[in-house]
């Protein structure tokens, strides 16, 4: 616990007033887990007694809509709920914990008495390992809840109690009343912090949260080869692609963001291009130029940042292209050429890791292979700064026009090709070929 909030506290307590250590952090100090967020709740003071309290400490920022939220130092400081989630400073902590969604999260931490306040059996909920719904009647307050605990079952590794599962489904068609940020929110929580992203796919179903997302419940029951795929159909080897792709995670939001939902939307394709050829075989070529479409939809609903549709959607057009050049013994120049189709390559090689484990693949020499090509290519980080630039081909006598992109692609190509050192060995060979060039229009004239 930092030193930060301990001396937040004596302060609070010095007004008068007490606070406790509140939510997840709480939950994830017993379970043993790195604890990501530190939440006071700050019970007997006003909100403008515990703004001039804390203020001493540092600039303040409040944040939050419905009730008054402080950020100090990386700590969040709240006052209590009460009825509609207004703040209630004078509510009595055991009513406002029964407020609170989950009985894991319904633990308060005194840090000055160094005591554990559990009114609802949050303690035996966390030995069990187990997710169980505080109250009833304050859990329907909020629709989000019901996705909150598919998300929460993922992350812990927890099994969502049968009263508390039967509850969700009864809520979720409440679902849609939510805004769009929440359950975005919701979503990049589960992908970027679940332990077993697959046990959250698979709470979905349970709470009936599925319904919300109509792109990833057509997954269910979508056939797959059982030669290449014996681990069943696409719902099921969805789930374990995630669960590969989360060991491929580095901390990096944006980059572990977009790998997670590229492995959770890979295959949405499979929807609309599964069939049986001739064999009676199942098939679903070009599943990944179809795929596009629908997680299109499902980004613009929920992720609108264009830069991670761009990321995530040339993630899934190409995914499966590691795998076909290996199979088809692709030259250099193919392997350029899907390289610079996807803003990070490396990016594209975890996913190809990563959909080749669900499909039971430890080892996967198409990315070794790869992953050698590009580092050889310069090309493993993304695409390079051309070398030669417009202003370059224009000194040497070219005019803008419909050749003058070819020329910039060429030169481009001879950068990566590995045959050039530099720049000036690129720009020398440039300069004979359209001084040939040159040579043979005059001769034509002639």
């Amino acid at each position: 616990m930092p030193a930060s909030v301990r001396a937040l506290a004596e302060a609070v307590a010095g007004a008068g007033g007490r606070a406790y250590l509140a939510g997840g952090g709480v939950r994830d100090q017993l379970l043993g887990l790195p604890v990501n967020d530190w939440d006071l709740e700050v019970y007997g003071l006003a909100e403008a007694r515990l703004e001039a309290v804390i203020a001493r400490f540092g600039r303040v920022k409040k944040v939050g809509g419905r009730f008054g939220v402080y950020v100090l130092q990386g700590i969040e400081l709240a006052l209590p709920q009460g009825p509609g989630f207004q703040v209630a400073p004078d509510v009595p902590p055991r009513e406002a914990c029964r407020r609170r969604d989950f009985t894991v999260n319904a633990l308060l931490w005194d840090p000055l008495a160094g005591e554990l306040l559990d009114f609802f059996g949050g303690q035996a909920d966390l030995d069990r390992r187990r997710l169980r719904h505080t109250d009833a009647d304050t859990f329907a307050e909020d629709p989000l809840r019901v996705l909150r605990a598919a998300r929460l079952a993922g992350q812990l590794r927890f099994r969502i109690h049968p009263d508390t599962a039967r509850l969700c489904r009864e809520l979720a068609p409440d679902l849609v009343r939510v805004p769009w940020e929440r359950v975005g929110k919701e979503l990049a929580a589960w992908l970027l912090r679940g332990q077993e992203p697959a046990w959250t796919l698979d709470a979905l179903v349970l709470t009936g949260a599925q319904a919300l997302f109509p792109e990833l419940q057509a997954l269910q029951g979508c056939p797959q080869r059982p030669d290449a795929h014996p681990e069943g159909d696409v719902w099921i080897h969805t789930g374990r692609v995630l669960n590969a792709a989360a060991a491929l995670r580095k901390g990096e939001k944006g980059r572990d963001l977009a790998l997670m939902l590229g492995a959770l939307l890979h295959d949405l394709g499979k929807i609309d291009m599964t069939r049986r050829d001739a064999r009676g075989c199942w098939r679903a070529i070009g599943h990944e130029e179809a795929g596009v479409a629908r997680a299109t939809l499902f980004l613009q609903r929920w992720f609108p940042s264009p830069a991670l549709q761009r990321q995530v959607l040339g993630l899934i057009r190409w995914h499966g292209g590691v795998a076909a050049l290996h199979r088809d013994g692709a030259k250099a120049g193919a392997y350029q050429r899907l390289a610079l189709r996807v803003p990070d390559p490396a990016l594209l090689l975890d996913l190809a890791q990563a959909d080749a484990a669900g499909a039971g693949k430890a080892e996967y020499p198409a990315v070794l292979h790869a992953r050698a090509q590009w580092e050889r290519m310069g090309l493993l980080q993304g695409r390079p700064a051309p070398w030669i630039t417009g202003d370059d081909l224009a000194a040497l006598g070219l005019v803008a026009g419909p050749g003058f992109r070819r020329w910039l692609e060429l030169a481009f190509r001879m950068q990566l090709s590995g045959r050039f050192a530099d720049r000036e060995q690129v720009l020398a060979r440039l300069t004979r070929l359209v001084e040939r060039l040159g040579a043979a229009a005059e001769s034509d004239r002639s």
